[in-house]
């Protein structure tokens, strides 16, 4: 009987593990640090850098420069940008909304919003949450 109890105990387990570590990964791959609206500021300056960036929080970073310095913004994944037919040029202006990232060894935001000119580009939606956390690439 100790035994039956225990192997099903076991299968249970098992079961758990193999459903929510797949479901840890893809949700910290697909959406980044989490966005904390508390740290929410606004950036107006020129994209002096375009980066595609591959790894876990892959996606285009844009280096911008401001009055007072430079600000890295993490802007979306490279597929979904390409998806929603957006493009990035160095010597854009830009004003960006977003939270300050957590724990960054730099000044890094990641981006709610992005204007240039009269095109606005939303990438979260008012709670921070990605608008590509759905999205299938």
């Amino acid at each position: 009987m100790k035994l039956r109890f225990l192997f099903q105990f076991f299968l249970a387990a098992v079961v758990m593990a193999l459903i929510t570590v797949p479901l840890w990964g893809q949700s910290a791959s697909k959406t980044g640090p989490k966005y904390d609206i508390a740290n929410e500021v606004k950036i107006k300056g020129v994209v002096e850098e375009i980066r595609d960036v591959p790894g876990p929080f892959e996606g285009i970073h844009l280096v911008v420069k401001t009055d007072t310095g430079t600000v890295l913004v993490r802007v979306a994944p490279s597929d979904f940008l390409k998806e929603m037919d957006t493009t990035f040029n160095k010597g854009d202006q830009v004003e960006v909304v977003g939270a300050k990232a957590p724990d960054a060894p730099e000044e890094e935001i990641l981006a709610r919003e992005i204007t240039i000119g009269n095109n606005v580009l939303t990438l979260r939606d008012n709670k921070g949450i990605p608008i590509w956390a759905g999205w299938k690439p």
